[in-house]
């Protein structure tokens, strides 16, 4: 039996905020140029990441290395997290300003807390994956009958495990589901414990990469597809804190620009820069970037311009989760993403 843990929503402290159209404006114009500029009264936002430092989070951290933020008139907190659904725990009771999570996540969390919102979409094809030791030759969902899979609570696959499984006539006892800690799924897998594991096929692959490779079987393939990562805030939030927000959702969408237009190197020295604590592997951080790059594109609408969402691909994503009875039936896209902030 797998066991997820509750969200429950709560009441927002208020923020402080002090005069801010005048900063923000300036900030975005140099934000956008590159021109120097030194914020007076930086407004303060706590975003909360979904897991410890990796690729997914290069944008983030390189334009906090860079000061892009405080050019902006920004005070950015970047907290590590301890899984997507954590990080929307503490959303939606605000704890934090900003989640950058897994929106398939989201939209289930939003049947309990109603007030999440993407505001900026960048991994916009499917990542969740379950991934096997390469040695056993796993190729399709039906050889995982009698495996031992690792995962965790609060893990993004964590609504999705039942589904899935029952999508491929799978019964929840045939396959042997082990939590562990966020930070041990890895380690233990890596350790030689278990058959394989669920997690984020372009995080997670590359660690494993030298000491035990795998095969992946992506989850949208079982036809449960969704958009990943993206800036999440409740409404209350968006309403409140939109300047920064836009701020925010801009700077993140000049930084994944950057980077993808010859700049990994770069950003990965600045994920080591922020978190020279973490032990982190510059190869691996590469590995995750590079490999990430496909999944930035829409599964509909190819070339479609960075952190932009599309009601076409949340219909889909829609329809998908109503299937499997993790959303309501009258749900529309307007109802879990703007473009306001992005454009």
């Amino acid at each position: 039996m797998v066991n997820t843990l509750p969200l429950r929503a709560g009441s927002a402290p208020a923020r402080h905020r002090i005069s801010r159209r005048t900063v923000l404006a300036a900030g975005l114009s140099v934000a956008a140029t590159g021109a120097p500029f030194i914020a007076r009264g930086a407004e303060r936002l706590v975003a909360r990441m979904d897991l410890s430092p990796w690729g997914v989070q290069a944008a983030m951290q390189l334009a906090k290395q860079k000061g892009w933020f405080n050019e902006a008139g920004l005070d950015i907190e970047i907290q590590d997290g301890t899984g997507t659904i954590s990080t929307l725990q503490l959303l939606g009771s605000g704890q934090v300003d900003v989640g950058q999570v897994q929106l398939g996540p989201m939209m289930v969390a939003k049947e309990t807390l109603g007030n999440l919102m993407s505001f900026a979409g960048f991994v916009r094809t499917g990542d969740l994956a379950v991934m096997t030791d390469k040695k056993l030759n796993i190729t399709k969902p039906s050889e995982l009958i009698g495996k031992k899979l690792i995962c965790f609570t609060t893990s993004p696959w964590a609504p999705f495990i039942k589904p899935y499984l029952a999508a491929n006539g799978i019964s929840p006892e045939q396959v042997n589901i082990v939590m562990v800690a966020p930070a041990a799924v890895v380690a233990t897998f890596s350790a030689g414990e278990g058959d394989g594991f669920l997690s984020v096929m372009p995080d997670s692959e590359p660690r494993v990469r030298k000491t035990r490779p795998v095969n992946s079987l992506l989850l949208q393939d079982a036809g449960i597809a969704f958009p990943s990562y993206g800036l999440v805030a409740t409404k209350e939030t968006l309403a409140k804190r939109r300047e920064e927000l836009r701020a925010l959702a801009q700077i993140q969408k000049r930084a994944w620009t950057y980077i993808y237009a010859g700049h990994a190197d770069e950003a990965v020295q600045a994920i080591i820069a922020q978190r020279p604590n973490a032990k982190l592997d510059a190869e691996v951080l590469k590995n995750q970037i590079d490999i990430y790059r496909p999944f930035f594109e829409s599964p509909t609408q190819p070339k479609l311009e960075l952190g932009l969402q599309t009601d076409v691909d949340w219909s889909n994503a829609i329809r998908s989760l109503q299937k499997i009875g993790l959303v309501k039936a009258d749900r529309q896209p307007s109802d879990y993403y703007t473009n306001d902030l992005i454009k």
